[in-house]
């Protein structure tokens, strides 16, 4: 399984941004810098857990499917709704 590193954290207009490292199954790595709005870590966790533990979570889930596109290089989380329809009930249970 592809693993990954959340390499910093720092606060943007309306949320953080992250910066993350996966490195794939075959040996690739690949950055991707992604958005994270206050307005969706409160509908996943209700504010409960850090901001950055979101993030985990929803590497952890978009790593483990298939069939889904190459992760862009940038990208807000609340576009996986569209790769994943069910990632919201999904993270709220897995966190």
């Amino acid at each position: 399984m592809s693993k990954f590193e959340v390499h910093s954290e720092r606060e943007v207009s309306r949320g953080w941004s992250y910066r993350v490292r996966v490195e794939h199954d075959d040996g690739r790595q690949t950055e991707h810098e992604v958005r994270l709005a206050w307005v969706d870590h409160e509908h996943w966790c209700g504010g409960r857990l850090a901001p950055s533990r979101v993030v985990e979570a929803m590497f952890e889930r978009l790593l483990e499917a298939t069939g889904l596109p190459p992760l862009p290089a940038h990208f807000d989380l609340a576009k996986v709704r569209y790769w994943m329809p069910a990632i919201d009930q999904e993270l709220r249970l897995a966190l």
